[in-house]
């Protein structure tokens, strides 16, 4: 079988989709926005209300490790990055490994579904954008959170980073 040299117009059609492709991050669609950003956070609502302690062994088989005993946020946001069809940081159980993953991403141009840093006096906190709250406020939905699933209203002061 012979095979034919692409018409100059498939040629074009072609290398304007490699260099869309190219300017949106090579040839990993792991950070695809249109489609991970709401399946992160519809993964969450669907385990919403899930507790550590009435649910530990379920828990630990979705998001990796002993919610009971380890600090779980960032091992939920792995889950729901996960179910989004995305891949988690390295290290991706501690919440400050998230802080450069993806791509940066203003609080006011957050979206739902976008990954969210935020820092206490205790430490860092990670969860998933679910929208403006109010005034000076967010509402991110994540594990750890009272010890279960839950999605809470955050101060925006308290945002280090939206990562999309």
């Amino acid at each position: 079988m012979k095979t034919r040299k692409p018409s100059r117009l498939a040629q074009v059609a072609l290398a304007g989709l490699l260099a869309a492709v190219s300017f949106f991050g090579g040839n990993d669609f792991t950070s695809d926005v249109a489609i991970a950003n709401p399946a992160r956070l519809a993964a969450i609502k669907r385990v919403e209300g899930l507790h550590e302690r009435k649910h530990r062994k379920q828990i630990q088989a979705m998001v990796g490790v002993n919610p009971a005993s380890t600090p779980w946020c960032g091992a939920a946001a792995a889950y729901a990055v996960r179910k989004a069809g995305g891949k988690p940081p390295a290290g991706h159980n501690k919440a400050i490994s998230w802080r450069n993953w993806g791509q940066a991403v203003s609080l006011k141009n957050a979206r739902k579904g976008d990954i969210v840093l935020f820092r206490f006096k205790r430490g860092y906190h990670v969860a998933v954008y679910n929208g403006v709250a109010g005034k000076g406020s967010i509402n991110a939905c994540g594990g750890n959170m009272s010890n279960q699933f839950k999605c809470s209203n955050y101060r925006t002061s308290s945002v280090v980073a939206v990562r999309r």
